[in-house]
């Protein structure tokens, strides 16, 4: 099983209050949840909070972006499911861990503020990695197989006895108890750095908001989740006048 480490932070979202961490910012397409505890997977919508214990999954030819507290941001693409299996953050300190089950996703986490501590982990069926503040992007395969792409940072990739540091410009694959590390980005991993170029000043904008106003992801999913109150609320009414 890769595990990936990273120390910083990532999901979690109240459905009412603030005290937890982010929430569904962007997505098109199919965005399904599960909350916390199993239960059936339900439609997501921007606004959605997101905690500990729950699972997100995206369906053909849709994306799914996240925004955490701390400015931690993640871009699942089609066809990508992951869990926040832990998602605590107390006075500073972040704890994550998230299983990536399938899919693609850039991961832009937030750098630590130097008294903070915590990790950030994400598990993948073929290996693990520690970081601290680090842009990078995570492909797996139907197969199980891990590719990591690192744009930004320093990550210790490990699976199984085997143990790798990653820089950046360099890219990981791990399948089946292997760990292979070359010192430049495939072709795949290039396009996946270009996308991350055009995504990382959009997000430095929303980390500038969270800056400003600690409150902001919780006013987003206040308002977000009261248009789609009003727009449930005129649909009824819309069928009401037909029958």
């Amino acid at each position: 099983m890769l595990k990936i480490l990273l120390a910083a932070l990532f999901l979690a979202a109240p459905w009412a209050g603030a005290s937890e961490t982010g929430c569904v910012y962007g997505m098109r397409g199919e965005v399904r949840i599960q909350k916390s505890g199993g239960g059936p997977w339900t439609e997501a919508y921007r606004g959605t909070p997101v905690s500990e214990g729950d699972a997100i999954r995206t369906g053909e030819s849709s994306w799914c972006e996240l925004l955490l507290r701390d400015g931690s941001f993640i871009r699942l693409d089609s066809g990508a499911q992951v869990s926040a299996e832990e998602l605590r953050v107390h006075e500073g300190d972040r704890f994550f861990l998230f299983s990536f089950l399938r899919g693609k996703a850039l991961w832009l986490a937030a750098k630590l503020k130097p008294a903070g501590g915590g990790k950030f982990e994400v598990r993948t069926p073929s290996a693990v990695c520690a970081v601290r503040g680090t842009d990078f992007a995570i492909s797996v395969s139907t197969e199980g197989r891990t590719d990591i792409g690192l744009f930004d940072g320093v990550v210790l990739l490990s699976t199984g006895p085997s143990h790798e540091e990653l820089l950046p410009g360099g890219e990981a694959e791990a399948e089946r108890g292997r760990l292979a590390v070359q010192a430049r980005l495939s072709k795949l991993m290039l396009a996946e750095e270009r996308r991350w170029r055009k995504l990382k000043s959009r997000v430095e904008r929303l980390r500038e908001r969270l800056r400003e106003r600690q409150d902001f992801i919780d006013r987003y999913v206040a308002e977000r989740q009261k248009a789609l109150s009003d727009f449930k609320a005129r649909q009824r009414e819309k069928v009401g006048r037909r029958n």
